[in-house]
Formats: structure tokens, C-alpha cells, sequence
């Protein structure tokens, strides 16, 4: 495939998962490349590509993710030769050279004389599909469905750590007016989202960004009422530290939810209206 004036594009949905958009960190990052290079792999079998293409393909992705780990702005671009390929297959160049000529209808090609010299400069977009649309959208769904699913039995012991802390607190000396603001801070907590532990993938996914500030919320209230009533020789821990969450999955639900604002700005008014 010719004629694009840039190869190395990806969908908005995939900058923003494993391109320039993302804010995850490695840990974070490689489940979704690795599904982003399923997918690839995939198309490739359902298009009927030969075991030597396929071949060359997963080799090209392993090129592909490590540039991309490298240097986001790569997208979808693959830079490497035939003779480097040859050198992680044990073939002969001329074999890569053979099955990088059946992969070539599927793939973007920035030069076609180039690439049939072996000088290749690829793009993946036409494999970085899913049901005719970009791949990036499963990619969201597997992310943010994971992070509400690990999320959850963490904001159930920080509500329980609220509960009984404040109980206890009833007891310290001096504390009462600071007891009182908790307590009435966690009261409203509870009538607002009444439960956050129990929120289901479905109604987070609908409003991540309501989701991160009612987290936000029980954070402050768990270290407030874990710093008031755990003296330091129980060796109590903030709520972060409780998640083990890196910083990035905050910002990256954040960023998620941005995204659909500007994808989809009336559905997103009128959540914003429910709320």
C-alpha cells in the first residue's frame, strides 16, 4: 500500500494507549503493546498470509515494539533491513526478501524500490485494525476495565480503614472537632457515590473521570483518618502506598476520559448532567 504521506500513523485511541499520549509506564505499557501486536497478528492469519510471511511479521513486531518503547512518536513505523531479519531468522535474505513481497499488500511502504531492496521503512496501520475500526479502542477497554477491576477490593479495605478508624477516633482526646469534619466529609462521600466499592467496569468506564475524582476523595479521607488515629510503630501506610498503583494509571484514566470529551462531547454533556 502506497501513497500515504505519513506511514508511521496510528489512531488517536492507540497515540493515546501506547504513543505519544500515553502516560503509562513500562509495566503498564507492555500488556497493551503485546495485545496491539496480537491484533497485528491476527489480521495476518485472516488475510491468509503463508508461514514465512507470518514469520517475517512477528519478527518485524518485535523490531517495532522495541523502536516503540524507544521513541513514541514512531507510531506504527517499523525501520530494519532484510539482512536483519535474516539475522534473527537464520534465513537467507533472499527468503525474507520472498515473504516481505506477500506481506507488502498489507502493509504501509514508504519506498517501494527501497523495500524491495531489502531498506525497509514500514507502517502497521492497515493490520492495526479491529473490526474495521483502530485497534486502540480494545486496547482502552482492556486497560480500563483492568484498573477498575484492580482498583476495587483496594477502595473496599480503604472504606473499611475509614469506617473503623473513625470509630476509634471517637475516643482520642482534643480530637473532636477534627473527628466531626471527617466524619462529616466521609457522610458525604457515602451519599454521593453511596458505595464507590461496589462501582461496577460498566458505570466507571462510562465516567472515568467521576470514578478518579471519588477515588481522589477516599484517598484524602484514608490518610486523614489513618494519620490521625495509627501511631507510627504500626507502621500505617497512605492509601497509595495501600493500591501500589504507579502515579501514571491515575493520569492515564484522566487522560482516557479527556479523550472521550473531545470524542464524544454530547454524551459526555449529558453525564456530566446526571451527575
Amino acid at each position: 500500500m502506497t501513497g500515504f504521506a505519513d506511514i508511521s500513523e496510528m489512531s488517536p485511541q492507540l497515540q493515546l494507549m501506547i504513543g505519544t499520549g500515553s502516560h503509562l509506564d513500562p509495566a503498564e505499557l507492555d500488556p497493551l503493546i503485546m495485545l496491539a501486536s496480537l491484533t497485528v497478528m491476527q489480521n495476518a492469519a485472516r488475510a491468509g498470509l503463508n508461514n514465512d510471511a507470518l514469520t517475517t511479521l512477528s519478527l518485524l513486531l518485535m523490531v517495532w515494539v522495541r523502536q516503540l518503547r524507544d521513541n513514541p512518536d514512531n507510531g506504527g513505523l517499523v525501520k530494519t533491513t532484510a539482512e536483519d531479519l535474516a539475522d534473527l531468522s537464520g534465513w537467507p535474505v533472499e527468503r525474507v526478501l520472498t515473504s516481505l513481497q506477500a506481506l507488502a499488500p498489507h502493509i504501509l511502504i514508504d519506498d517501494l524500490a527501497l523495500f524491495a531492496e531489502g531498506d525497509l521503512e514500514i507502517g502497521l496501520a492497515p493490520l492495526l485494525q479491529q473490526d474495521g475500526a483502530g485497534c486502540g479502542d480494545l486496547l482502552i477497554r482492556y486497560w480500563t476495565a483492568h484498573y477498575v477491576m484492580r482498583m476495587g477490593p483496594k477502595l473496599e479495605a480503604a472504606e473499611e480503614t475509614v469506617a473503623g478508624g473513625l470509630t476509634r477516633a471517637k475516643d482520642l482526646a482534643g480530637a473532636g472537632e477534627r473527628v466531626a469534619g471527617l466524619k462529616a466529609r466521609w457522610d458525604a462521600y457515602r451519599a454521593q457515590r453511596d458505595g464507590l466499592a461496589h462501582y461496577t467496569v460498566y458505570g466507571a468506564s462510562a465516567d472515568l473521570a467521576a470514578f478518579v475524582d471519588e477515588v481522589s476523595t477516599l484517598e484524602g479521607l484514608h490518610d486523614a483518618v489513618v494519620g490521625l488515629v495509627d501511631p507510627a510503630s504500626h507502621g500505617p501506610l497512605t492509601f497509595a502506598q495501600e493500591c501500589g498503583f504507579p502515579p501514571c494509571a491515575k493520569l492515564q484514566a484522566l487522560a482516557i476520559s479527556a479523550a472521550e470529551l473531545q470524542l464524544h462531547p454530547a454524551e459526555a454533556k449529558a453525564a456530566l448532567g446526571r451527575r
